[in-house]
C-alpha cells in the first residue's frame, strides 16, 4: 500500500463529503487521518499487517475501512459512497486550481453550477462576483483555470473559433509564396462549434504547399493539394492549396458541408470550375448560395429557380431587447449600456434585468424596477437618438406563472420570458410550464428556448413543436440569444419557427458592453435559417412592437 496514494484517497474522502455537507466532525477525521498515514514513519503496510494502524493517532475505525480495502485492492466503499454524492461534473470543478470544497460547494449549491461548462457561463455573465467567498479578482482566476483545463483538444465555441482561424489566417497570410488565405469550413458556415479549421490558401505554385503548411506544424498530406496540419491553439487545420485560376472550386469544396458539395459536384457532372465561387454557381445555372446555408441542400433548388432569399444582414438590427446592466448581474449600467447601443448605430436599447426569482442574479424588485424606468425616462428625454425599452427577463416559475413583481406589469414595455430553474421536469411538465407562460398577455418574447449551454449542458426535454405552436397562436416572438455559449433557439429549429410564422428576436443577453458584440453570431444564427429582416423583430421599427 502505498503511503501517498493512502493519504490522498483520504484526504479526497474528506473533500468529497465537505462539498457534500457531511458533518464537519467527520470530515475533519478523513483530514487528520490523512495527515497521519502521509508522516507516518516505518512501512504501511507493516503497520497495517501489524494490526497496529489504530496506533496512529488521527485513524479511527472508519479511516481504518479505508486503509483495510486499499490493502486488499478494492475501491474503498467510503470513497464510492462520497462520490455518489457527489455529481461527476462538479467533482471534475474540485480539481480546478484555487477552488477549495467550501468554494466548489458554494458554486454548486448556491448557483446550481454542476458542470465545468456551466461554471464558465456563470463567471462571464459575472454571477461570481457577489458570490459569499468570491469577488472579482477570483472570479477571473476561476475562468482562467475553467478555459485552460476545458480549451485543449475540444471543440470551440464558435466565437473561439473564428478568432482562432483570424489568428491562422494571418500567420499563413504572411508567408513568402503566399497570394491570398481564405477562411472556410465550419468558421465559414457559422457552425454552433468548431472541430476543425479550414483554409483556402492561394499560392504561385502548387509546389509550395509543403513548405507553408510546415510552417504550422505536424503537417501531412492527406490529398492531392490538402494538408492536415494543427493550429498554435490546438485545433487541427486542414488547407487547402489552390492556383489562381481554380480558387472558386476549392473554396466550396473547403467550405462544405459534404452533403452539399458532394450534391452540387452531381450537378456539374463531378466537375466545379472557376476562379471564384460566384463563376462556378454560374457555371452551373445557380444563383450563389450564402455559406450559411449549405449544411443542408434544399437550397439548391431555390437557386435553380432564381428564388434565394436574400438574408439578413447584421447592419439590418436597429436595436436589442434581451440585456443586463449593474441593476442585476451585469458589468455596466443603464446608461452605459444605452451610449453603447448608440455607439453601434441602433436606434433602441432594450433592457430585461433578471426578476426577483433570480436571486442568484440580484434580481430585481418592483421598487428597483421602477427606479429603472425613472432612469429611463430621464435618458430618454435627453437622448432622442436612443430610446431605453423598458423589458424584464421574467423567470417562468415551475407552474408556468410569470414572476413579475407586483403591479410592474403596465409599466413594462415587454416581457422576455426565459427558465432558469427546473430543469429536470418531464418532457411533458416543461412543456406545459412553457406554454402557460407564453399565453400570458405580458410575454412577448420566449427566451433562449432549451436552455441549453453549448458543450456545458443539453437543453431541457421539451416539445419545441408544441412549443413553436404555442408561440405561433398568441403572437409570442422566439429569440435567438446570441450569446456563444448558447445559440439557443439553433438554426434547425429558427427555420421551423419561421415556417409557422413566429417572429424571432436576436438578442446578445448581454452582461457587458463587449457582449452587446454577440449579435454578430445571433445573426449567423438567422441566416442559416433562412431569414430575412422581415422575420426579425428587432429590424422593426420598436414603436411597432411595444405598442402591439
Amino acid at each position: 500500500m502505498d503511503q501517498k496514494s493512502a493519504a490522498r484517497t483520504l484526504r479526497e474522502i474528506g473533500r468529497l463529503l465537505e462539498v457534500a455537507g457531511e458533518n464537519p466532525h467527520r470530515v475533519r477525521a478523513f483530514e487528520g487521518a490523512s495527515r497521519a498515514v502521509e508522516t507516518a514513519g516505518g512501512d504501511l503496510d507493516e503497520i497495517f499487517n501489524s494490526g497496529r494502524i489504530l496506533d496512529l493517532k488521527g485513524v479511527g475505525k472508519g479511516t481504518a475501512a479505508v486503509l483495510e480495502d486499499l490493502a486488499a485492492g478494492r475501491r474503498p466503499r467510503a470513497l464510492v459512497e462520497a462520490e455518489e454524492r457527489v455529481p461527476a461534473g462538479v467533482r471534475e470543478i474540485m480539481e480546478l486550481r484555487g477552488l477549495g470544497p467550501k468554494k466548489v460547494r458554494t458554486l454548486w449549491r448556491d448557483l446550481g453550477v454542476e458542470t465545468l461548462g456551466e461554471l464558465e457561463y456563470a463567471c462571464r455573465e459575472n454571477r461570481l462576483v457577489d458570490l459569499k467567498g468570491f469577488g472579482p479578482a477570483s472570479q477571473a482566476a476561476v475562468l482562467d483555470a475553467v478555459i485552460f483545463r476545458t480549451r485543449a483538444g475540444q471543440r470551440r465555441l464558435l466565437d473561439e473559433g473564428w478568432m482562432a482561424a483570424e489568428t491562422t489566417r494571418e500567420d499563413l497570410a504572411g508567408l513568402s509564396g503566399v497570394l491570398a488565405v481564405t477562411i472556410a469550413g465550419e468558421v465559414r458556415r457559422c457552425c454552433e462549434t468548431i472541430g476543425e479549421l479550414a483554409f483556402v490558401v492561394m499560392v504561385g505554385a502548387v509546389g509550395e504547399a509543403g513548405r507553408v503548411a510546415a510552417s504550422l506544424g505536424e503537417a501531412e498530406k492527406v490529398e492531392d493539394d490538402v494538408w492536415l496540419c494543427r493550429s498554435p491553439g490546438g485545433l487541427p487545420v486542414r488547407l487547402w492549396f489552390s492556383t489562381p485560376g481554380a480558387a472558386g472550386a476549392a473554396l466550396i469544396r473547403a467550405t462544405g458541408s459534404d452533403a452539399f458539395t458532394e450534391a452540387l459536384s452531381a450537378r456539374g457532372g463531378a466537375v466545379l470550375a472557376g476562379e471564384d465561387e460566384a463563376a462556378v454557381f454560374a457555371g452551373l445555372d445557380l444563383d450563389w448560395i450564402p455559406p450559411e446555408l449549405r449544411e443542408e441542400t434544399r437550397w439548391l433548388d431555390a437557386a435553380d429557380r432564381g428564388v434565394m432569399p436574400e438574408l439578413l444582414e447584421l447592419a439590418d438590427l436597429r436595436g436589442v431587447l434581451h440585456n443586463h446592466t449593474t441593476d442585476s448581474d451585469g458589468a455596466a449600467s443603464l446608461e452605459e449600456m444605452a451610449r453603447a447601443a448608440g455607439d453601434r448605430g441602433w436606434s433602441f436599447f432594450g433592457v430585461a434585468d433578471h426578476s426577483p426569482a433570480a436571486f442568484y442574479a440580484n434580481g430585481v424588485d418592483g421598487a428597483r424596477l421602477r427606479e429603472q424606468w425613472a432612469r429611463a425616462d430621464a435618458w430618454n428625454a435627453a437622448n432622442p437618438g436612443v430610446r431605453i425599452v423598458k423589458g424584464l427577463e421574467a423567470d417562468i416559475l415551475a407552474d408556468g406563472r410569470l414572476d413579475i413583481p407586483d403591479g410592474c406589469e403596465s409599466g413594462l414595455d415587454y416581457v422576455v420570458a426565459s427558465v432558469h430553474s427546473s430543469f429536470r421536469l418531464t418532457e411533458d411538465a416543461q412543456t406545459d410550464r412553457i406554454l402557460a407562460a407564453v399565453r400570458h398577455p405580458a410575454c412577448r418574447v420566449l427566451g433562449h428556448p432549451t436552455g441549453r449551454l453549448l458543450l456545458a449542458r443539453p437543453g431541457y426535454a421539451v416539445d419545441l413543436e408544441r412549443v413553436l405552436d404555442g408561440c405561433a397562436e398568441n403572437g409570442v416572438a422566439v429569440e435567438i440569444n446570441a450569446s456563444p455559449y448558447r445559440l439557443d433557439l439553433d438554426w434547425w429549429w429558427a427555420r421551423r419557427a419561421l415556417d409557422r410564422g413566429v417572429k424571432l428576436v436576436i438578442n446578445p443577453d448581454a452582461h457587458s458592453v463587449e457582449g452587446l458584440d454577440h449579435v454578430r453570431w445571433g445573426a449567423a444564427v438567422a441566416r442559416r435559417a433562412g431569414a430575412t429582416p422581415a422575420d426579425i423583430v428587432n429590424c422593426d421599427d420598436i414603436d411597432g412592437f411595444v405598442d402591439r
